[in-house]
């Protein structure tokens, strides 16, 4: 089983402007949808178009977190507690025509510890070997750097199971030296340029120090992908129309945990996760891509193995 963790969700609200974003004027939106939100929902989304369960594990508060829970057990397994204080936020994405989109993310509650110990206490109830979790996104505000890499030791307590991560900051660093199985930062995140040979060692040397596989992303410009046997890889983007940004780093996480779950290659996982984010860029909202599209990009990804 796939376990997504989501400490600090959202409700995304997305909007479509036809000329882009204009500040200090008025701006006239022709669509607007509402969508469970938070990178690792945006994962178990992506996951259930290729047909793989997951369980969906949250920490919600507020009128606006039970909304979004009751959401989400439409369509999913859920784990989820309830913060003592706060509201559950609310994320605004504004895409016009050119395919830029603006993100404006609330701040969302405040870290409570007793919480997230509860909610980590409940999936390792259920936690077996060959299972994978997925951490992914901001925690709340005021959480310790250390939040993660606490999580990633927890769950790798359990032999045999998997821990992929998918955050920033001082998250990411903590996390990384956890030796999680997987990571997928950006570049920038690295605090690096969007540079495919620096990229590409970057990954080597994380790979090298014990983690298995390390996807960089550098948007537009592609991606490069390295393993713990020093296979690299690298692929530019596929030029498509881009509907909304928002997404393509959490369906390249569902491709890593949809990979390692059926066994796949590592040419196999990069190229799944090169089509899955393309697709996404298609798709409007935070909505998952289609898995017809998913498969057609599959076979058109311009991919260098190195």
């Amino acid at each position: 089983m796939i376990y997504t963790v989501t400490l600090n969700p959202a409700i995304d609200v997305s909007l479509h402007v036809k000329d882009g974003l204009m500040p200090g004027s008025i701006n006239k939106s022709y669509g607007m949808r509402n969508d469970p939100g938070g990178k690792g929902i945006n994962v178990s989304k992506t996951l259930k178009v290729l047909g793989k369960e997951s369980v969906v594990c949250v920490g919600i508060c507020g009128e606006d977190g039970q909304r979004l829970l009751d959401s989400l057990k439409s369509d999913f397994k859920v784990l989820s507690v309830a913060y003592p204080s706060g509201n559950t936020r609310t994320n605004i994405k504004i895409t016009g025509e050119n395919g830029v989109t603006t993100d404006i993310n609330a701040e969302g509650p405040f870290y409570d510890g007793d919480s997230v110990d509860r909610l980590m206490s409940l999936i390792l109830e259920v936690l077996r070997s060959g299972d994978i979790v997925v951490i992914c996104g901001r925690p709340p505000l005021g959480s310790p750097s250390e939040i993660y890499a606490d999580l990633i030791k927890g769950f790798k307590a359990v032999e045999g199971v998997k821990v992929i991560l998918d955050c920033s900051g001082m998250y990411l660093q903590k996390g990384i030296d956890a030796l999680p199985y997987a990571v997928k930062p950006t570049c920038d995140e690295l605090g690096m340029e969007n540079d495919p040979e620096c990229a590409l060692r970057e990954a080597l040397e994380l790979t090298s120090e014990g983690i298995t596989n390390c996807l960089i992303s550098m948007g537009k410009d592609g991606a490069v992908f390295a393993d713990s046997s020093k296979n690299s890889f690298r692929s530019k983007s596929i030029e498509v129309k881009v509907n909304c940004t928002t997404g393509c780093g959490d369906a390249m996480t569902a491709g890593l945990a949809y990979a390692s779950d059926e066994g796949k290659s590592s040419d196999e996982t990069f190229r799944l996760c090169m089509a899955l984010a393309t697709a996404a860029a298609e798709t409007e909202g935070t909505m998952p891509p289609s898995k017809e599209r998913v498969f057609e990009l599959y076979e058109q990804i311009p991919f260098c193995g190195q």
